[in-house]
C-alpha cells in the first residue's frame, strides 16, 4: 500500500472520498491541503513570473533564427508554448480554496506552508524556523505577493500569533478540501 505522503493529489482526494471519518481519511486531508497550498507558493514565487523577459533563457529566444538548414523559419510551436501557457487545475483549485479566507488567515496559511524545517546538509532560501519566518515576513510577503503597504494586514508580532491564525485558516480549508474531495471523486 503506497504512503499517503507519497501519493498524487488526484489519487489523495479519491482517498478522501473513500476513507471513513478516522485518522487515516485526516491524514489524507491534510496531506491533499499540504499539497494544495504547495502548487499556490510556487505559482506565487516562480511560475506566474515565466513570462517573456523575466528568465535568461526563453524558449523563444532564438526564433526566426531557424536550426541548420531552415534558417529564418519562426518556432511556432515555442511561440504558442510561451503565449498560451494556461495554469493547472490544481493552481485554480488552490486559489478559490484561499480565496474563502479572509486576507489575515491567507497570509498567515500561505507563510507558514511557505517556511520548511531546516534540514541537515541542505540549503533552501525557504528554509527557516518560523521564529526566522516572522522576522523575515514582510520580504516573504512581497515575494508570495503581498505588496509592502499596500495591503492592510499588520505584521505577525510574535510565532504564536502567526501560528494561531494559520490553523484557523487551515482548519477552515481542511473541511472545504474534505467537502470538495467528495464532490470530484
Amino acid at each position: 500500500m503506497q504512503q499517503i505522503e507519497h501519493m498524487g493529489l488526484m489519487a489523495t482526494l479519491r482517498l478522501i472520498e473513500k476513507l471513513p471519518e478516522g485518522e487515516r481519511r485526516r491524514r489524507a486531508q491534510v496531506h491533499a491541503l499540504d499539497e494544495l497550498l504547495e502548487e499556490e507558493i510556487e505559482w506565487r514565487t516562480g511560475l506566474r513570473h515565466q513570462n517573456a523577459g523575466w528568465h535568461k533563457v526563453s524558449s523563444v529566444g532564438g526564433a526566426g533564427e531557424g536550426r541548420g538548414d531552415c534558417t529564418g523559419l519562426v518556432d511556432h510551436v515555442g511561440m504558442a508554448a510561451e503565449r498560451y501557457r494556461e495554469e493547472s487545475q490544481w493552481r485554480t483549485m488552490a486559489a478559490a480554496l484561499l480565496s474563502r479566507l479572509p486576507e489575515r488567515q491567507r497570509l498567515a496559511v500561505l507563510l507558514s506552508a511557505y517556511a520548511v524545517r531546516p534540514v541537515k546538509y541542505c540549503q533552501s532560501a525557504r528554509m527557516m524556523t518560523h521564529a526566522q519566518l516572522v522576522q523575515a515576513q514582510v520580504g516573504v510577503a512581497a515575494r508570495l505577493g503581498w505588496t509592502p503597504g499596500a495591503v492592510a494586514v499588520e505584521p505577525f508580532p510574535t510565532v504564536k500569533a502567526l501560528q494561531r491564525a494559520a490553523e484557523k485558516g487551515r482548519q477552515q480549508l481542511l473541511e472545504v478540501v474534505a467537502a470538495q474531495a467528495e464532490m470530484l471523486a
